[in-house]
């Protein structure tokens, strides 16, 4: 066998029979210039790997360098960093958008963000690296924090110690249970019960979930809308429909989904807990020889593009993750200004974005909504609404 030094991300490529760049992109838990690598495709090159002796070896992140910025009196720190812990699992606008967010906030005041990203392929190495990302934050003496949880119980401790002791932090999307945190994110339940209201006003009955239970609260509203939604349209509730990732939400159970799409109570749609599923679901069923939309229509959640989605125009509920990060830009400089008060919830609306993957024949509800439009009145695809401030 060949030792460790001696293999490389190629040998690993010509064994798997993929690219460099998709070996890369498996091994780093990253997505990488668009780069989709199938669940196939991943159990392959990670068996590659393992039998060359392949090791991927993290760089330890640099010491922040000091800035030399005149401190206001009662700032909790001596810095003008802030960090934005992110799981880059999302990609895309997701994170362009949050980040240009809290930059446009922070900077006019002297305050700038540093991303430390904390997404790994599986929830136990994610919240490791998050333990890692509030460890590095502590010892730096940032500002001020700005958190995408990994979602759980996991790093509680931590982030209850450095927001009481350190400074203030700021939960967006997640909130993080038991530690009273200023919280901006989404009107999930509201956000599903669209979704899913938009399922059934196209003609569905048989509605299908993929959720994620007992890692985030997000995962939990969604999971209420899609529910209330169908009772309120007179719908029973289909246990059989509800298909739990595995793993934290980052695996689908291909057994269970396969079992789920079998015999003639099959779903006709389905609603993802976000995006990041789709290429993952549109695998599963182009296996199964269904097609979207006239098989299966589907509608995700977070309005982010996804590689491998390609030629499939996803509808989805879109999240306002320029005014998140906007918000929670503004919430941290009120915290360095002023720690002490009650925390804060700001909740944005999701907004449904109607394309193809939900609407078999599209021409008929493309003319509908232009007829909506021509007629100034407010169209269910566009609705837009406050923020709401608690």
């Amino acid at each position: 066998m060949r030792s460790t030094k001696a293999v490389t991300l190629k040998d690993v490529a010509l064994r798997a029979g993929v690219s460099q760049a998709v070996v890369s992109t498996v091994l780093n838990e990253r997505a990488n210039n668009g780069v989709f690598a199938s669940e196939t495709t991943r159990q392959r090159v990670v068996e590659a790997a393992h039998a060359l002796g392949y090791v991927v070896r993290s760089r330890p992140l640099p010491p922040v360098r000091r800035l030399t910025v005149p401190v206001k009196a009662g700032n909790m720190a001596d810095n003008r960093l802030v960090a934005l812990l992110l799981g880059r699992r999302f990609a895309g606008n997701m994170f362009t958008d949050i980040f240009y967010g809290v930059n446009s906030v922070l900077s006019p005041h002297g305050y700038h963000p540093i991303v430390l990203d904390t997404y790994a392929e599986t929830y136990a190495d994610a919240a490791a690296k998050e333990a890692d990302a509030i460890d590095y934050a502590r010892k730096n003496q940032i500002a001020g924090m700005i958190l995408w949880h990994e979602g759980g119980p996991s790093n509680v401790n931590q982030i209850t110690e450095i927001h009481e002791n350190v400074c203030p932090v700021v939960a967006i999307d997640r909130r993080v249970p038991s530690v009273d945190l200023d919280y901006v994110g989404t009107d999930n339940f509201q956000g599903a019960y669209q979704a899913v209201s938009h399922l059934i006003e196209t003609g569905h009955r048989r509605i299908a979930h993929l959720t994620s239970l007992g890692m985030t609260d997000a995962a939990s509203e969604r999971l209420n809308g899609y529910q209330q939604a169908l009772r309120d349209a007179g719908i029973d509730i289909n246990p059989r429909h509800i298909l739990l990732a595995v793993d934290g939400g980052r695996r689908i159970d291909r057994q269970a989904f396969r079992e789920m799409f079998a015999g003639p109570a099959a779903p006709t749609a389905m609603f993802l807990l976000s995006d990041y599923w789709a290429p993952a679901v549109l695998g599963e069923l182009g296996e199964l020889g269904l097609r979207i939309p006239g098989d299966v229509a589907l509608v995700g959640f977070d309005d982010v593009t996804q590689p491998g989605l390609e030629g499939v125009e996803l509808t989805s509920m879109a999240q306002d993750f320029e005014g998140i990060g906007k918000a929670a830009a503004d919430v941290i400089l009120q915290r360095i200004a002023h720690p002490e008060g009650p925390s804060r919830t700001i909740v944005f609306p999701a907004r449904l974005i109607v394309r193809r993957s939900s609407v078999p024949d599209w021409d008929t509800f493309s003319q509908m909504r232009s007829r909506e439009d021509a007629a100034n009145r407010p169209s269910a695809y566009s609705h837009n609404r406050p923020v709401v401030v608690f």
